[in-house]
């Protein structure tokens, strides 16, 4: 007797990973998974999943961990880092179809992660192991995407993660050569996939980005409650910014930090900065240091 099926995945984002796997035929490695969704992604232009450079190239974290729910729901298998499907026969009306003009690569292992620093040299800036499987004219890419992406100017930035997944957010930050991220939330906890301050943090270790939390300059969630109109923020950041005067030894450490660091992000949740407190910290920073600020 077979088994009954295990439940349909909840997200169209997993059926179609769920899909993708089954496509593969044979177990495929963690690893090559990621590289091949990658590509897949680029190719057809599909939005299931962002990536970042990570250590070994091109990783998405959210598929990460679709992979492991899929995993605890029964429908694939791992195995000494090798994952398969578990029903090959099985014809499931929710599987997602994949497009007939794509044909995916025959490369795997190293082969596969050297076809994707060749031809995308930028998720291969944090890489472990480039200097292991690139020529030199590879490296010599590599090297010039990281060059481009430094920046001389001493700025100030904020960013908010509302609207958006944690590989776009990692990205934009790398891409602005932010060296230090600056968490300003009262508690820095997120049922927002990432972004819960110990992920987070992890994160942006492995991909040479400092992570400093100033609980300090937050605003406690009771606070927040009930704003519903511009004219309650307005009232809310009135008083913040009035606070403020009993917190100066903290602006001061972000200020120490942005002249040590030279380009830094303060960070919280809202994507408008005037819905978010950490535009009157930016604020009073630039009119007491003459900084330059910018929004990400």
């Amino acid at each position: 007797m077979n088994s009954p099926l295990p439940t349909k995945p909840v997200y169209k984002r997993q059926r179609f990973l769920l899909s993708f796997i089954k496509s593969m035929g044979k177990p495929s490695t963690v690893i090559d998974l990621q590289k091949l969704l990658f590509l897949y992604s680029e190719n057809q232009k599909n939005d299931f999943y962002d990536f970042i450079p990570y250590l070994y190239g091109c990783y998405s974290f959210q598929a990460a961990e679709d992979v492991n729910t899929l995993e605890r729901n029964g429908w694939i298998m791992k195995t000494e880092n090798f994952i398969q499907y578990r029903f090959p026969d099985f014809k499931n009306q929710s599987e997602l179809n994949f497009s007939d003009n794509y044909v995916p690569p025959k490369e795997r292992g190293n082969s596969l992660i050297k076809l994707v620093y060749e031809q995308y040299p930028y998720f291969a800036i944090n890489s472990k192991i480039a200097r292991e499987i690139m020529d030199e004219p590879g490296l010599s890419r590599i090297e010039g995407v990281k060059k481009s992406l430094k920046k001389n100017t001493q700025v100030l930035f904020t960013i908010g993660y509302e609207g958006i997944s944690i590989e776009k957010y990692l990205n934009t930050l790398i891409q602005n050569d932010i060296r230090l991220l600056c968490d300003v939330r009262s508690n820095p906890l997120s049922r927002k996939f990432g972004f819960s301050k110990s992920n987070l943090q992890h994160y942006l270790k492995n991909i040479n980005i400092e992570y400093i939390h100033i609980p300090e300059l937050g605003i406690i969630s009771e606070k927040r409650q009930n704003l519903e109109t511009d004219a309650d923020y307005v009232q809310l950041f009135k008083n913040y910014e009035k606070s403020l005067t009993s917190r100066q030894q903290y602006l001061e450490k972000v200020y120490q930090l942005l002249s040590s660091k030279k380009r830094i992000a303060l960070t919280c949740f809202e994507h408008d900065p005037l819905h978010c407190h950490r535009h009157i910290i930016s604020k009073q920073i630039a009119d007491t240091y003459n900084v330059t600020t910018g929004d990400l």
